[in-house]
């Protein structure tokens, strides 16, 4: 009897996670309120306090460096003290206390289990200073995530091309046959340019009905 050709195995579909607003919790607004309160007595104040620190996070933004690892919470904080006014040594308890305040978004979690029981690979790929990667791995929802990257780790930020690139070659990831989960629409954004899906999560309940729409979930 003659054997029947092997059949082509299809490309694994890969879902690519951020965490940060995503899976974990993120109101920098109401951080600042909480650590630096005598600096931001309201809503309004933290909100701007929030701009002169953060500054949108965009690359070249004094945090993004951060999350690129190039500088320490130390001299971070004496940066951000000249563009924020206010003292380092409050900044830098600030930035010391961040992974206090990232708790885990449980429905969001709750998605990936389902992913992984349709057949789905998940990753991670997220702008985080290693300080803050140590301090959180050990959360459950990574038990469901096969490899990852932080951006600290690798010297790269999202929404640079770089990254994308080397989670492209590190993940062995079909553009195609990838669909990418963030907050931040520049990171939505390149990787749509990559040619990946792509889903700006506002919440977990709108994230599940654009996987549904997409054919990643039932």
């Amino acid at each position: 009897m003659r054997n029947s050709p092997l059949q082509p195995q299809s490309p694994p579909k890969t879902v690519v996670f951020d965490l940060g607003a995503v899976l974990l919790r993120w109101q920098p607004a109401e951080i600042v309120q909480h650590e630096l309160a005598r600096h931001a007595p309201t809503a309004a104040a933290a909100q701007l306090l929030c701009e002169r620190i953060f500054q949108g996070l965009h690359p070249g933004a004094t945090w993004a460096e951060f999350d690129r690892g190039t500088v320490e919470p130390a001299p971070l904080a004496a940066l951000l003290a000249a563009q924020s006014g206010v003292d380092a040594a409050d900044l830098l308890r600030f930035i010391h206390a961040i992974p206090n305040h990232l708790p885990t978004q449980q429905d969001t979690a709750a998605l990936l289990p389902r992913l992984k029981a349709q057949g789905h690979r998940l990753v991670y790929l997220s702008n985080m200073p290693t300080s803050y990667a140590d301090r959180l791995q050990d959360r459950d929802f990574f038990n469901h995530f096969e490899d990852g990257i932080f951006s600290a780790h690798v010297g790269l930020i999202k929404p640079e091309h770089g990254i994308y690139a080397l989670a492209e070659s590190q993940f062995g990831l079909t553009p195609a046959d990838t669909v990418f989960i963030d907050d931040n629409a520049h990171n939505v954004a390149t990787a749509h340019a990559r040619g990946w899906q792509a889903i700006q999560f506002l919440d977990a309940a709108q994230c599940e009905r654009d996987l549904v729409a997409l054919g990643w979930l039932e």
